[in-house]
């Protein structure tokens, strides 16, 4: 396992502890304190992903445009394919570009535009299925018409040939293969034929101009692997973690069944750090007419970002970290950084007394009684 995923998992260790920062919100009447730690900046932490995918969410709004009707896709690879690229340590990035160009290439021929109609798409790969399987599928989110980049004109697509789109990511996916020559001759014609109705491709109609739909859009989009919610028992005898996992979705009645599984602790984390991007590699790729505006927007949300507690109000599901408790006046905030921390955590286990999450500070004794 390379040395800087070891690292990642190293991180975790300081997750909600103090020595690496924190944020100190004071109440100087009430002599209150709420003390939040910095992120331990690693992509396993499922607290911190709230909170980067809260300001993700944030970062979509900015950037897909509600005027253009929208499709959630997914691209999917049968258990044969998936079971021979990861015999063979084929990196599946590359099925982000074939993706995009697959839908773009459907738009154009429906509509028979020019290349200077595009569309927009935001997509990401995620390699590991519900029960962190090796099962590479993309998710994106791609306009249903096509734009002029030049003369901002707009083709209306009314209709999308749902089985068309199999084949051709089908054929696109097997040829790209070949060229590369991960697949031979003979492994090629194989997969032709072995799937006479294509690969699968779901599609589904977003409605951008909904907050809420912004927001399950952004946990599609950002990388994640794994929520604390689906962990429903830690045997630490036998060494053992069980968790649940959505197993399958009714067609028609979107009604979710659910099993369980049980596996080695260590298996479990090695199969999260074996999931993880290599370093560097960028999650989300832009295409279309969504490439300059993203770069636009991100110097844009640079000088525009959420507060931090905006965030934790929005992930946590709590009230106004900025306001004290007690007086509900505003809380003075200021930036312990690492070199300070141990200090100012020294000083809180002396001086103050954790009650529901803040700090409140001990009363000193009374003096004795005058004779």
């Amino acid at each position: 396992m390379p040395i800087w995923k070891k690292a990642e998992a190293e991180k975790l260790l300081n997750c909600g502890k103090f020595n690496r920062g924190f944020i100190w919100n004071e109440c100087h009447d009430c002599k209150i304190v709420l003390a939040v730690p910095f992120s331990c900046k690693s992509r396993l932490c499922l607290s911190c992903y709230r909170k980067k995918l809260f300001g993700w969410s944030i970062h979509l709004s900015r950037i897909l445009s509600a005027e253009l009707p929208h499709y959630h896709i997914v691209f999917t690879l049968p258990r044969r394919l998936n079971e021979l690229l990861f015999q063979r340590l084929v990196n599946p990035r590359f099925l982000n570009g074939l993706a995009a160009k697959t839908y773009t290439k459907r738009l154009r021929a429906i509509s028979k535009a020019d290349k200077n109609f595009k569309p927009g798409i935001l997509s990401t790969l995620h390699e590991a299925g519900n029960h962190l399987n090796f099962n590479p599928h993309i998710h994106a989110i791609a306009t249903r018409d096509l734009v002029n980049t030049t003369s901002d004109e707009i083709k209306e697509i009314f209709f999308m040939p749902y089985k068309t789109m199999r084949f051709d990511w089908h054929r696109t996916v097997c040829k790209y293969l070949l060229k590369k020559k991960i697949l031979s001759k003979e492994e090629y014609i194989f997969f032709m034929k072995s799937y006479p109705r294509g690969f699968h491709v779901y599609f589904e109609k977003i409605n951008i101009a909904e907050s809420d739909s912004i927001y399950r859009i952004a946990q599609y989009i950002a990388f994640g692997l794994f929520h604390n919610s689906q962990i429903q028992k830690v045997d630490t005898n036998k060494q053992t973690l069980t968790f649940r996992y959505k197993s399958n979705v009714e067609s028609i009645t979107k009604e979710k069944s659910y099993q369980s599984l049980t596996m080695p602790i260590d298996e479990f984390l090695a199969r999260m750090l074996f999931f993880l991007p290599n370093k560097h590699e960028k999650s989300v790729r832009y295409y279309g007419i969504y490439v300059r505006p993203s770069r636009k927007i991100k110097l844009q949300s640079q000088a525009q970002k959420s507060t931090w507690a905006e965030a934790i109000k929005s992930s946590f599901d709590v009230k106004d970290p900025l306001a004290c408790p007690v007086c509900k006046n505003g809380m003075i905030s200021k930036v312990i950084y690492s070199f300070q921390a141990s200090n100012k955590e020294k000083e809180l286990k002396k001086k103050y007394a954790l009650i529901d999450g803040y700090f409140y500070q001990k009363r000193s004794r009374d003096p004795p009684d005058a004779f």
